[in-house]
């Protein structure tokens, strides 16, 4: 029965692939075995694939999409044949590497080796909490496995190595990781790269190993996912295979992405004895899996009859756990006082704080909680002893922090921040343009936002960092100038979902009046004087520089208005008059900041009205640097002057 299963996923995974004309039947003919297990022993209803307390399954090697969609077809999911035969084609649901907001059933978009591996570890993370914060007795609305398959690739990538320790240091024993051990890479043997011994090295990061030395024996797989879950620490089973079994080119690299050609099927045909007709599913295999699956669904009744339990006894906990709406008045905390002067991080310490009680939300930073201040003062760390603790320590692992973020907030229930130096964020670009794809709202703080930055140097001034998020397509960029700025990038995160990077500098600066309603549009006149001749446009803290340049050029008769722009994406949302109204043309418009994003050249009156950086910073003192290059009341007056005149 499961070598029929087995063989019904290898050959109907090439027949995806030769109908494409791309994808990767190498993972597809080797890892069929290990992917049948998994959907075989998780708790997933094909008819309700987003129920809170399913098994998450994640495929770091995403590659294996055409597998994927196989088994998930095979397992009742909403994948017909005919999406089958689409595989890779415009529209469908069977696309290239899994999507999150595509195929009901698919838990995470991966593609990029490794990250699958974090946003499972993220996953593992919040189901210890939620479990932990809402069991009451017997009852427990949140308690389940995460599974996750990988490859030889995803081990070698520098996130799934960082998020391992952090999971073996957790001791999340509910993260059961698969690992089709094939020994093969595109270029070849795996040992070409790399030669070090896995189960040595799970051992010492503090993990349980399960090896299973016959990938092609699912009865051995089941039986090492049954042990898996009776381990104190997180598992990985190693399962060795051989990579395009069956085929002519079992055990070569050659097979990875290579296409199998209709001949080439018929020969894997008579290598498995497997003769049943094209997309269809064997009628004994069918009538096995049936009942697994009504199994499943049978759980799923018995898990609702619980949750409605839950929900009459424990109603407020009820309504915790499931808002997603995330409602609260963020307007509130406003304070239109202008003070001589205001530490932003700890402001947005403050706002984070103030909703510790009111939204569920966790996270941590990257070893910089001193400096950049996002913890929270009412709880510890989140370890294997405290699992309701909010604060996580992600320690020097910034790639690692941003994909965990992913899975936490994927996982349901919650909402994930991290936080670093801006400078770092190129660390961890790759998870956050996944949450871009995903439309995943992972909130990113990054403190030290420009040159200001000053002693550390240039490695740690950030210059190119606020063009590249601005480039990415689905992520807010908020470069708040204020608190009532700060406060309105956080409503906007958590009334909308997408992940947003929230800048904030390190020095102190002088207090401006700033709004809220403005911010919530992207951007406003901040400083709006008659008988202005320019206009000038800033962001964050160079709007202080900007307003007292300003200052300056008043004194000798040259009037201008400020515009500070907190949220480009978000300005650009706003209808044309509004823009206008703020930004027009019929003046000149003249733009400032201590980046050196491009982008301001779409409002500037012409190219050389663009104030910015255009090398990397300098050692030194911060406000020597800015002085350095430019940025200073007085140095800006000049510019702006000569630039109206």
């Amino acid at each position: 029965m499961e070598n029929l299963a087995t063989s019904y996923l290898r050959v109907t995974s090439c027949l995806e692939i030769e109908r494409a004309g791309s994808g990767h039947p190498g993972i597809a003919l080797g890892g069929a075995p290990i992917i049948y297990s998994i959907y075989k022993q998780a708790f997933v209803n094909p008819d309700y694939p987003h129920f809170i307390n399913r098994d998450r399954i994640v495929f770091s090697a995403g590659h294996a999409s055409a597998l994927i969609y196989a088994c998930m077809h095979l397992f009742k999911f909403k994948v017909t044949n005919e999406e089958l035969k689409n595989f890779r084609r415009i529209g469908s649901l069977t696309t290239g590497h899994p999507e999150v907001n595509g195929l009901p059933g698919i838990d995470a978009s991966t593609g990029p080796l490794g990250q699958g591996i974090a946003m499972a570890v993220g996953m593992a993370i919040a189901e210890e909490f939620l479990r932990n914060k809402f069991q009451k007795g017997n009852l427990k609305p949140i308690d389940h496995y995460t599974y996750c398959f990988c490859g030889d690739g995803c081990l070698m990538e520098g996130v799934a190595q960082e998020a391992i320790t952090i999971a073996g240091n957790l001791r999340l024993n509910k993260l059961i990781l698969l690992y089709d051990k094939n020994d093969i890479t595109i270029e070849g043997s795996t040992s070409i790269s790399n030669k070090e011994v896995v189960k040595e090295k799970f051992i010492a990061c503090n993990w349980n190993v399960i090896e299973v030395n016959n990938g092609n024996d699912v009865s051995l797989i089941d039986e090492a996912i049954i042990r898996a879950k009776q381990s104190d620490k997180p598992t990985i089973i190693i399962v060795k295979t051989q990579i395009g079994y069956g085929s002519e080119f079992a055990g070569k690299s050659s097979i990875h992405g290579k296409p199998l050609n209709s001949e080439q099927i018929k020969n894997l045909r008579q290598n498995l004895n497997y003769f049943v007709p094209d997309w269809e599913i064997p009628s004994d295999v069918e009538k096995f899996v049936s009942k697994l699956v009504l199994n499943k669904k049978n759980e799923y009744d018995r898990q609702q009859k619980d949750l409605v339990e839950y929900k009459k006894k424990y109603k407020e906990e009820y309504e915790q756990l499931f808002n997603t709406k995330y409602d609260f008045n963020f307007k509130e905390l406003q304070d239109d006082s202008i003070s001589e002067e205001i530490d932003m991080r700890h402001i947005g310490h403050e706002i984070l704080n103030n909703i510790y009680d009111k939204l569920q939300i966790i996270g941590g930073s990257a070893d910089l909680a001193p400096s950049t201040q996002m913890f929270f003062d009412k709880c510890g760390y989140f370890d294997e002893t405290n699992r309701q603790n909010r604060n996580i320590a992600y320690g020097v692992r910034e790639h690692a922090m941003g994909a965990i973020s992913n899975g936490l907030t994927l996982h349901g229930g919650l909402r994930a921040f991290c936080s670093t130096f801006f400078s770092f964020s190129n660390y961890l670009t790759p998870a956050i343009r996944m949450s871009a794809l995903m439309k995943n709202p992972v909130l990113y703080i990054f403190t030290h936002d420009s040159v200001a930055t000053g002693e550390d140097g240039p490695t740690h001034q950030p210059i190119e960092q606020l063009a590249t998020m601005r480039a990415m397509p689905d992520i807010n960029v908020f470069r708040p100038v204020g608190r009532n700025e700060m406060l309105a990038g956080f409503e906007y995160f958590f009334k909308n979902k997408l992940p947003m990077a929230l800048l904030i500098p390190r020095q102190h600066l002088k207090g401006i009046e700033n709004s809220y309603s403005g911010a919530l549009r992207g951007g406003y006149k901040i400083v709006d004087r008659e008988n202005s001749i320019a206009t000038i446009v800033s962001t964050g803290s160079d709007v202080v520089l900007v307003s007292k340049a300003s200052d300056l050029l008043e004194k000798k008769g040259i009037i201008v208005d400020i515009v500070s722009v907190p949220c480009v994406e978000l300005f650009e949302k706003q209808d044309k008059e509004y823009k206008n109204s703020v930004i027009g043309k019929t003046r000149k418009v003249i733009c400032v900041e201590s980046s050196n994003d491009s982008i301001w050249y779409k409002y500037a009156s012409s190219v050389e009205d663009v104030i910015k950086m255009e090398t990397f910073g300098i050692s030194g003192r911060g406000e020597e640097v800015m002085d350095y290059f430019g940025f200073t009341p007085e140095k800006l007056a000049e510019k702006i002057e000569k630039l109206i005149k």
